[in-house]
């Protein structure tokens, strides 16, 4: 198989559409209420060193990935067997993907739909993507950022006129305490998700690509949620924002100011089924990626559908009602994600840093 490269460019506009996927149909930050934009903000500071962290992680294995560094590392028995553990992530958030976008198109546009069809839908459309390669995702999202940058930006500018100031303030009216809650739930979803690239960013062009890729991913991507989140809460108000299952849904019916810009909820609902096809897409690449390093295949598009198939299975069984998926993703979420995202990844690079010390000075000694 030869090897697939992308550009800076399209490994950026990968993590914005990763970033923003979901995110932008469901609230963010809740936990802080009418304080969320404030602790968006913060989580999106707090993100960047998270994100130096899996750059410099990149950059010491050029053209590998986290399952080559770990086996590198750990050596082959344990390297595979925490391999094991990152697969298991990268399936279990698709799974989540897939049935989010299920949720969403059968809340909003088809209720009568019954939930495996769109599920289904998105498969197979994962599938094509995924044996399509990294190279063919990146130069679709440089398409879909398109879509997905401007419109929710000229919404919010068509919303100025429904924004009401006093539904922000006054600022930390709650207490200090729910703004950190609300600062480590962005923190780890959506900020935390990009950890999955560390699976799949084997095909940058470059050692030091990974930071530019990330940092401007995470400063764009980052923004835009900040922006649709203040314009949500500014127009809604936090009693509203908090209760409603879709809030972009919900503001984006608000925008009419002329005959031809009515129905641009529909235009918003395209725009977040794009990025969530990507965020589906990635997870499903990683852990085929990381299935196929454990198993020694050259190759992991071979195996694409039947994970992809099991992913499908996972995500119609996996909750029993949309108050469930919230009350899960509300409560247990946040702590289930957040060793795979932050925890391990700084254990690893300690380890490999040490590591890499470790052998230099050995080699110094030799050259004495």
């Amino acid at each position: 198989m030869s090897r697939e490269v992308i550009s800076d460019a399209e490994g950026a506009c990968l993590i914005i559409l990763f970033i923003s996927g979901s995110t932008l149909a469901l609230p963010t930050a809740s936990a802080a209420g009418s304080d969320l934009w404030l602790a968006i903000l913060l989580a999106l500071i707090i993100s960047i060193p998270i994100y130096m962290l899996y750059s410099r992680l990149l950059s010491l294995y050029p053209g590998k990935d986290m399952f080559d560094i770990l086996q590198d590392t750990f050596g082959i028995f344990f390297g595979k067997a925490i391999s094991l553990i990152f697969v298991w992530y990268a399936f279990h958030l698709g799974v989540l993907v897939l049935r989010e976008q299920a949720d969403y198109l059968i809340t909003l546009s088809l209720p009568e739909t019954p939930m495996l069809v769109p599920i289904i839908i998105m498969t197979f459309l994962c599938i094509l993507g995924v044996k399509a390669g990294i190279e063919a995702l990146g130069r679709w999202s440089k398409l879909f950022v398109i879509l997905n940058g401007p419109i929710p930006s000229i919404i919010i500018l068509l919303l100025i006129p429904e924004m009401e100031l006093t539904n922000i303030v006054p600022i930390l009216f709650n207490g200090v305490r729910p703004l950190i809650h609300g600062v480590f739930e962005a923190l780890v979803v959506p900020f935390g998700d990009v950890a999955i690239f560390l699976m799949v960013f084997f095909a940058l062009k470059s050692k030091k690509s990974s930071y530019k890729v990330f940092i401007w991913g995470l400063l764009f991507g980052g923004i835009l949620i900040f922006g649709v989140s203040l314009a949500e809460i500014l127009v809604l108000g936090d009693h509203l924002y908090l209760s409603t299952y879709y809030p972009n849904h919900s503001v984006a019916s608000k925008v009419s100011t002329v005959e031809i810009l009515h129905r641009l909820e529909v235009i918003a609902i395209v725009a977040t089924i794009t990025s969530t096809f990507l965020k589906a897409t990635i997870c499903l690449l990683a852990a085929c990626n990381g299935i196929a390093k454990i198993f020694g295949f050259k190759d992991y598009r071979f195996i694409v559908v039947p994970v992809a198939l099991l992913m499908c299975n996972f995500s119609y069984f996996i909750y029993d009602s949309l108050m469930e998926k919230v009350k899960w993703t509300k409560e247990v979420a946040v702590y289930y994600f957040f060793p795979f995202e932050i925890i391990v990844p700084i254990i690893i690079l300690i380890i490999v840093e040490m590591r890499k010390g470790r052998l230099s000075k050995v080699k110094t000694e030799n050259r004495r």
